[in-house]
């Protein structure tokens, strides 16, 4: 099945980014343009040119955490998050794996680290120029500037909690500085960031709509902000920044702590998270689960996620990253096959690491056996092919197994084996336990897809840990047990809070394979492990030999045996729970670096 998106807002974003691309990648109204004919009045003048303003705003916002072209320049973070091998030897991520992060520019004039920390701005930016401007464009009646106001400040909210979650305490800025204020601010502290970022996703909320017109189908809703403010809590919850004393300590620590562990913190992120569901409920969103009920395993588990993660303006999606840009190396960094031309960057040599392999479950809720490291323990490749046919819906509609035809588009020519398939030989790094066909269940020759920013499995699983964390295993379980029934599992009864977490905290990983959670995720857990194969430290991937040296390995007969091997290995040192800000951000002596940096 294929699936058309043509939307008045869609356009507005092409039209925006050829703008944005004409002008030698200056930031569109940046700055005012005082020697060409573009001004911020002449934008202003009408509703055409203020919502190419607004597209862009979205697209420079919510491109966040995705490739553009800056920090992560050939990748995924994906690649870093132990979800995936880094791919090719000469993409940038190779920097991450060989020597962690530094402040100091590696290519693109960019620090070595997953974010261009200078886009947040520029991208905000944008967001108060438009909330300031607005009012320009008289054909616009006065509600729906209002709205777009809003629409604006839950952005900037959106853009500070990545930021939050990346660096910790960031400098606030409340307007469009002009060249005659004063640029030196100061890093606010953690409890400030959050506290603006709160009272922005409020603000938001009060002035959004509940619904958009077709036409502006991916612009925010109360919903949408009511989902940045109560991912942020989550993340003022967890153990990195919810603790008396930081991992590292620096100049200023309440910059990257809050200097106590405050239980009141889960308290209000539950209370966050259920405004969310309340909220969909009145809405039209739900999580997609159309076999199943309460503690009973979902039959249509397979289709159901898969729709979920996949389908274009779906029910379960609160927003989603839309990008009408059919040449963006964002899609050829998820599609595996080369269908109609389709380039592909690393898929080739982008697979899952038999350490992320080992989370998921088979389809009757028990743990899958695997081979044990070496040569020693070869399996024949039989074994490996009826082990991953066992495997749970959400894997088989997330990845493909070697010698296998994609589980999500069956029937589909560009998504057999041999199309996925580079037809490089098997033995040594790369090609992993299985690759990703994750976001193009039932695409056939769709090459672009909506990239998931807030689903609602999200809101269920922050309840579960939450309550978790506050002692009411009762409400955990049923939470969890929401997502986990509707991968077709049967429910979890453990009630040992310490055992509960892990199994929590294996649900986000699976549930969320692939959406940029797991690099974040890990790091504000403070998961044990973090450096010995989860993140870094030794990362072991499935190795194949052949019935005969040259043998097409395309072909599944030729695949004669499997065992597990480690690859390659992650660099990890402990500043890098946070990122670095650029050093020649640092050297202006304003703003103060992340410990250890």
């Amino acid at each position: 099945m294929q699936y058309k998106r043509v939307t008045k807002f869609a356009g507005l974003i092409l039209l925006a980014l050829a703008v944005f691309f004409s002008s030698c990648q200056k930031y569109f109204l940046e700055k005012p343009n005082t020697t060409g004919n573009t001004t911020v009045e002449t934008v202003f003048a009408n509703r055409i040119g203020a919502e190419s303003a607004i597209a862009n705003a979205y697209r420079q916002v919510l491109v966040q955490n995705l490739w553009n072209g800056s920090s992560i320049n050939n990748g995924t973070l994906t690649g870093i998050s132990g979800e995936a091998s880094y791919g090719e030897t000469w993409a940038s991520l190779v920097r991450f794996v060989t020597a962690g992060f530094a402040p100091t520019p590696f290519e693109n004039n960019r620090a070595q680290s997953t974010d261009n920390f200078f886009d947040n701005f520029r991208s905000i930016r944008q967001c108060y120029t438009v909330m300031e401007n607005i009012d320009r464009a008289v054909d616009i009646p006065a509600t729906e500037r209002d709205q777009i106001k809003a629409e604006m400040k839950g952005l900037i909210a959106y853009r500070y909690m990545g930021m939050f979650i990346r660096y910790g305490g960031v400098p606030l800025v409340s307007k469009a500085l002009a060249a005659d204020d004063d640029l030196n601010i100061p890093r606010a502290s953690l409890q400030q960031t959050l506290d603006f970022i709160t009272g922005l996703a409020d603000e938001a909320v009060a002035g959004l709509p509940d619904t958009r017109e077709s036409r502006y189908v991916g612009r925010l809703t109360k919903g949408a902000a009511l989902a940045i403010k109560a991912r942020v809590l989550l993340y003022a919850a967890r153990p990195l920044f919810n603790s008396p004393a930081p991992v590292v300590s620096g100049d200023d620590n309440t910059l990257v702590c809050f200097g106590s562990s405050d239980a009141g913190r889960w308290t209000a992120t539950i209370q966050a998270q259920e405004a969310v569901l309340a909220w969909a409920r009145q809405n039209g969103y739900e999580l997609i689960n159309t076999g199943g009920g309460t503690n009973i395993p979902n039959a249509n588990a397979f289709d159901d996620y898969g729709t979920a993660t996949s389908l274009p303006n779906n029910t379960e999606v609160l927003l989603a990253f839309k990008l009408n840009e059919g040449g963006s190396k964002l899609y050829k960094f998820y599609n595996p096959t080369r269908y109609s031309g389709n380039e592909r960057y690393l898929t080739d040599n982008y697979g899952m690491p038999t350490n992320f392999l080992e989370n998921y479950y088979r389809q009757d809720g028990t743990d899958q056996v695997w081979p044990g490291e070496g040569v020693g323990n070869a399996f024949l490749y039989a074994d490996y092919a009826s082990k991953m046919q066992a495997m749970e819906p959400r894997f088989k509609a997330s990845n493909y197994a070697h010698g296998i035809d994609t589980w999500n588009n069956p029937g589909e020519f560009a998504w057999t084996y041999a199309q996925c398939s580079s037809g490089q030989n098997h033995e040594g790094r790369g090609k992993g336990a299985a690759q990703s066909t994750k976001f193009y269940y039932r695409a056939g020759a769709r090459i672009w897809f909506d990239y998931p920013l807030f689903r609602m499995a999200e809101f269920y699983l922050s309840l579960a840990e939450a309550y978790n964390e506050a002692g009411n295993a009762t409400k955990a379980l049923e939470n969890l047990n929401i997502v986990h029934n509707r991968a077709g599992l049967p429910s979890i009864t453990e009630t040992d809070q310490s055992l509960l977490r892990a199994i929590i905290q294996r649900e986000w990983a699976i549930e969320f394979y692939n959406e940029n959670k797991r690099y974040f995720d890990v790091r504000h857990w403070k998961l044990e492990g973090i450096n010995n194969g989860i993140l870094a430290g030794p990362m072991r991937e499935f190795q194949f030999t052949l019935v005969a040296q040259g043998a097409n390995d395309r072909l599944p007969q030729n695949l004669l045996n499997y065992y597990d091997k480690v690859t390659y290995t992650v660099f990890w040192d402990d500043k890098m729970y946070l990122d670095p800000i650029p050093q020649e951000e640092i050297d202006k002596g304003i703003i103060i670096q992340n410990p250890g940096y």
